[in-house]
């Protein structure tokens, strides 16, 4: 009887112990941003330099578990981070998503573990911003560079994500057409140029 008693304490504990092996970070600049770290952008749909505001905007993540590395930004910022680096997961997790409380401030009240966890040491973040229901269909999107940062373990307070990240600004996305009206236009006055 004892025995047996002794072998499901020492089960619970180590469920227990392996459930704060796990990650966390807060996706929040709240109480560090003493300026907007997501702005519009010249084509973002408000004043250029302002911090982005409303209802219908979300700041969200993409991380990449348990790796480092850095990541330049594409041409105008509003690539899908998966297509920039596929170790770049869409974070789904309870947390993953924060709402605007000023103008390009932005705060959760839950911590993000990720779909499943995100491993404790060292992983990379970028965070997203768009307007409307998700990024990949947003007319209006920007993403930050990719920066690694170490998670906490344990029932300590995660890190904000707002302390590693750096600013960047909203934009239109280019529609297909748009670029390929581009390529067929460099494309012709190449020719024409070689034809002189």
């Amino acid at each position: 009887m004892k025995k047996s008693v002794l072998l499901a304490i020492l089960g619970v504990s180590a469920g227990v112990v392996s459930s704060y092996g796990q990650g966390f970070v807060a996706l929040d600049n709240y109480s560090s941003a003493t300026s907007p770290l997501i702005t519009y952008g010249p084509s973002g749909g408000g004043a250029v330099g302002a911090g982005i505001t409303g209802s219908a905007w979300h700041v969200g993540l993409y991380f990449a578990d348990g790796v480092s590395f850095t990541l330049s930004t594409d041409a105008n910022g509003t690539q899908i981070p998966s297509a920039l680096d596929a170790r770049l997961v869409l974070g789904t997790g309870q947390g993953s998503t924060a709402p605007l409380v000023a103008p390009g401030i932005f705060t959760t009240t839950q911590s993000f573990q990720g779909s499943s966890a995100v491993a404790a040491g060292v992983s990379t973040f970028m965070v997203i911003a768009y307007n409307g229901n998700d990024y990949a269909s947003s007319g209006i999107r920007g993403h930050s560079a990719a920066f690694p940062m170490t998670t906490l373990v344990g029932t300590s307070f995660p890190p904000f994500l707002g302390d590693g990240m750096n600013s960047f600004q909203v934009n239109a996305v280019p529609e297909p057409s748009t670029l390929a009206l581009i390529g067929l236009g460099t494309g012709a006055l190449l020719f024409f140029r070689r034809r002189k």
